[in-house]
Order: C-alpha cells, then structure tokens, then sequence
C-alpha cells in the first residue's frame, strides 16, 4: 500500500489526542467566593479528532493501482485497527469550578456558543478541523479560570449526536483545494426518536436546513417522511445502484444534484442520506465527489468507510449477485460506459454521465451548473 494524504496532513504526525503547543500558565485559578484578581490559565493546542484505525486507513490505503476494483482494505483496518466512524473530542481541562464555558472562532469571541462543563473537564464533537477555536471557561461570578486555543486536525469530519454512518463530506482533495466542510453532510436515515440535543446539533450546529432523502422505493419506505420538521424536506426515491437503476434512477440522480446545487447557491447546509447511509448515500457522494475532481482511489475510500459504521460492510471489490444491487463496481462500470475509460479519469466518465439526457422529462446537468457546484464546494488551499 502506498502512503496517501488528505487535507492537512502535515498534521497527521500527532500521536496523542491533544498536543499542547505551548504551556499552561501555572499562576492560580479562581475558586468560588474569591475576591482577589487572578491571572487565568492559558493553554494553545491541537486535537487530532480522527479515529486512529480511520486515520491509518486514509493515510495508508491507495487503489490506484487497481482500476479492476479486485482490492479492498476496509475489512481489514476494521477489523485489525479497530477503525470505525466515532470521532475523537477535542478536550481541555482547568482548575476550580466552572459554570459555562465560552468557545467562538474569533479571538474577540464574536458569535460565541456556550459549551456546558463537567467535572473539570470539557469534551466537545463536531468542531472543523484546521479551524481554531478561542475559549474561555468561566465561574459562576464571571470570573475566568481558564482561556486557551483548540485546533482540531483530522482528515475527514465525523460527526457525533445525530445517527450512525454521518459525515462531512469536506476535506476530500479536490481540483485545486479540498471539499469545503459544512455545506454537505451524508449519512444514514434520521430516527423518529431522536433527541433534543440531536436535533440542536443538525438545525443548530451543523446549519442543516435541507433534508434530502433517498428513500421510498421500497414499499416499506413508501410512506417514510421527514423528522425533523424545521428543515426543508425533499424526497427522490432512487434505486440503490446506478449501474443496477431501473426506471428514473439516473435522472432522479441527475435531479437530485441540481437540488443540491440550488440550494447551496442560496446559503443553505443540505444532510442526504438513505436509510443506512450506505448504497443511494454512497451513489450520490460519488457522483458529486467526481465532479469536484476528487481521486478514484479517495471516492472509493469514501464509499467504503461506511464499513466502518459497523452495520452495513461497503468493498470495492464486492461483485453482486443477480439480486444484489449494494455495490460500487456497477456504479463504476456503468459511468465507464459514458467515454473511453482507457484514456478518460473517472471525473471526465461522470461529467460524460452528468452532462448526458437519460430521459425527455429532465435536463442534464450543464456545464454552468458544474461551474457552480465546484465554486460552492471546492475551496482553494
């Protein structure tokens, strides 16, 4: 296997979750009911927030040497180095007693967000890697104990609270940069039970205003809606494989990436998902991801780390059976049929594909709006 790095991986060498990058102030901290003037603790550092096995998996596994798709790796990173979709906390701690903590990507702590203490310790998810975040941690007088940078860093963003499976799509390389995080989410189905804290971190802390939902083919799926109800809901039922798509699939597919880029040009966060984030999520991703210049071997990394969830196992290399449809092989085969895959990238086969009418009733994808989606998507580095 031949070493592959993603976005900042001149940070990837940390070994520890947290690396302090300059020492604390050791001068006394308030405690409750003092008077006196003291001197708050300072602290910067980096949080390395990827899973350890999932990082070993992106930094080490390159398919480019195998475009008959007869290799995978997830299985193994699985199973040997415990890779999986949960995401490590960025965590600080402090001395005395806290009653909130204040954390904002300014250092004036513009537009600050309260992050709720524990113990003497704060353990907060879904932060943007590379970003850094400005904190302060406060007593109940308003007194400072404590006042720090974080940096997370990690490849890709996993994000914790919603459901399984859920990612940001930001962070793969793209043509000139990387995908941008925070626009675009992918994942799994929304359970009718979720939380209150769920449904904050979707509508509040992730800025999701649009649910884009894959499912309703099945007739089980017939009557599945929207859950949380404060985001614009839009349902394309596609089948799973688009190699194996009957009826409307492509242009369904097509559709739903034109949804997608209207909505990003108007500001909006988009969450697209299936039921488990695997099969039509993974389809989607792709075809996007390949339109923003993303590498073969990185689209299909992407669609194997649902393997990673635990509950639905995603390969390359997986070939179907009559009735099985849940494969990227087809996908790919099908997209190779849009030009010469000996002398064409994957990224050239699907604008071939994006760019083609499959039906009378809707319009392929233009070259304008191709340009759109890479202005909204792709950021330079």
């Amino acid at each position: 296997m031949k070493k592959r790095f993603l976005l900042i991986a001149a940070l990837a060498a940390f070994v520890f979750s947290c690396a302090p990058l300059s020492p604390a102030n050791d001068k006394a901290s308030a405690e409750e009911g003092t008077e006196q003037a003291v001197t708050p603790d300072f602290e910067e550092k980096e949080c390395d927030i990827e899973n350890p096995g999932t990082r070993k998996f992106l930094e080490e596994v390159d398919y480019s040497d195998d475009p008959e798709y007869t290799i995978s790796y997830a299985a193994d990173y699985y199973s040997d180095y415990k890779a999986n979709d949960k995401p490590l906390p960025v965590k600080f701690t402090w001395r005395g007693i806290a009653s909130r903590i204040m954390m904002s990507t300014s250092p004036q702590m513009e537009n600050a967000f309260n992050v709720k203490p524990s113990s003497g310790e704060a353990a907060v998810y879904n932060l943007v890697p590379g970003v850094k975040y400005y904190y302060k941690v406060l007593d109940s007088k308003g007194v400072e104990l404590k006042n720090g940078i974080v940096t997370p860093v990690g490849p890709l963003r996993m994000i914790n609270g919603i459901s399984d499976n859920v990612r940001d799509l930001g962070g793969w390389k793209a043509d000139g940069g990387h995908i941008a995080y925070g626009r675009l989410f992918r994942g799994s189905q929304l359970s009718s039970r979720i939380s209150q804290d769920g449904k904050d971190i979707f509508l509040k802390d992730l800025g999701i205003s649009v649910d884009l939902d894959l499912r309703g083919i099945k007739d089980s799926e017939a009557s599945a809606g929207p859950v949380i109800t404060e985001a614009l809901y839009l349902k394309l039922p596609v089948e799973k494989n688009l190699g194996r798509g009957t009826g409307n699939t492509e242009e369904l597919y097509q559709k739903a990436i034109r949804s997608i880029i209207g909505w990003l040009g108007q500001g909006r966060n988009i969450y697209f998902h299936c039921a488990g984030g695997a099969d039509r999520t993974g389809s989607l991703a792709f075809l996007i991801e390949a339109l923003l210049g993303v590498s073969e071997s990185d689209l299909s990394k992407d669609y194997e780390i649902t393997t990673f969830a635990g509950a639905n196992t995603r390969l390359r290399n997986f070939r179907a059976t009559e009735s099985e449809t849940h494969i990227l092989f087809e996908l790919v085969t099908r997209v190779r049929e849009f030009g010469d895959p000996g002398t064409q990238s994957i990224n050239q086969l699907v604008y071939n594909w994006a760019t083609t009418r499959h039906s009378p009733d809707v319009d392929p994808l233009t070259d304008q709006e191709i340009a759109l989606l890479r202005q909204y998507l792709i950021q330079k580095d």
